[in-house]
């Protein structure tokens, strides 16, 4: 009888812990979630773009709908000169679960305009960037770029290649009115004035 007891209180304490261990999971993954993109991006952010990469996706594999990420992982690739395929699949999963991720819609732009495969790149890499600028500014100017000058440099680039010198013209205003000293307008102002 009282090995009956016993067994009984066993099972209740197992029931019990294996309640409290399936609760906190969830909880876990999200806290291990967020301390891995959290690495990632202080190793990206020091030029370390492999642990970045690593970091990145650790923090996937603890939530693979976690967008940063996903942005994350496009941006360490990137840096890595790895594949612009790969870069353009992360920053695509980034905006699909979270569309006012600015920062990964630049990241999306600048693997457009980088493969520039064809002309329809630039106008992708175009509605990119125009994405990115309504987006969630607390997205914004983490890495990379330093400020709004950067993207529309950026677009006049697009601009060029596609051969709209008006619209290549009006981005440069743009980018030298926020900085007059930006090099990418600069540059493209002296081959259009050639």
């Amino acid at each position: 009888m009282n090995t009956k007891y016993i067994l009984r209180f066993v099972l209740i304490i197992f029931l019990i812990v294996t309640h409290l261990a399936c609760s906190t999971d969830t909880e876990s993954e999200s806290a291990t979630t967020i301390k891995h993109t959290q690495i990632g991006w202080s190793a990206y952010n020091s030029g370390d773009f492999t642990q970045s990469l690593l970091s990145f996706k650790r923090a996937l594999k603890g939530d693979p709908e976690y967008a940063d990420a996903h942005n994350g992982v496009g941006w360490s690739n990137l840096s890595l000169s790895l594949s612009l395929q790969f870069s353009q699949e992360s920053f695509q999963n980034a905006v699909k679960i979270n569309p006012m991720n600015a920062d990964a819609w630049v990241g999306l732009a600048t693997v457009l305009y980088l493969r520039n495969k064809n002309k329809s790149d630039f106008d992708s890499a175009i509605r990119a960037i125009e994405n990115a600028l309504e987006g969630d500014e607390q997205y914004l100017y983490r890495h990379d770029y330093s400020s709004e000058a950067n993207l529309h440099a950026l677009k006049a680039a697009c601009y060029y290649y596609l051969g709209k010198k008006e619209n290549t013209i009006n981005e440069i205003r743009n980018t030298l009115s926020i900085d007059s000293e930006n090099s990418t307008a600069l540059a493209l102002q002296s081959l259009i004035t050639e």
